[in-house]
């Protein structure tokens, strides 16, 4: 990869960070806010289980892809690292899911 795809890649990897920090804080905090009828708050130990778990999808498709591309399995085919890394966050968005929904039914 050259240099241009390689800025390209982490200004695309910062701004979903930004945008998905920015997301799931107005999100806790519009549920915080409909939760605080005067009773106090009760948190949750699982509230950023969610993210967490997407994040690190996100996290591993980077490293494999880093992996795969030091040992030379990437020549100029962009579109690859970018399907990995894609494949990796669905993947754990499906398993945060599940994991939300299997909670919710313990509650």
């Amino acid at each position: 990869m050259g240099q241009d795809t390689t800025v390209a890649i982490v200004s695309i990897g910062f701004f979903a960070a930004i945008t998905l920090s920015i997301y799931f804080v107005m999100k806790f905090r519009a549920i915080r806010t409909a939760n605080s009828d005067g009773a106090p708050v009760k948190r949750e130990p699982y509230d950023w289980q969610k993210p967490g778990i997407v994040v690190l999808g996100i996290g591993t498709g980077i490293i494999i892809v880093g992996i795969l591309h030091e040992l030379g399995y990437f020549q100029s085919q962009d579109a690859i690292p970018m399907g990995i890394i894609t494949v990796c966050t669905g993947i754990s968005m499906i398993i945060a899911n599940k994991l939300d929904k299997k909670q919710e039914t313990n509650n």
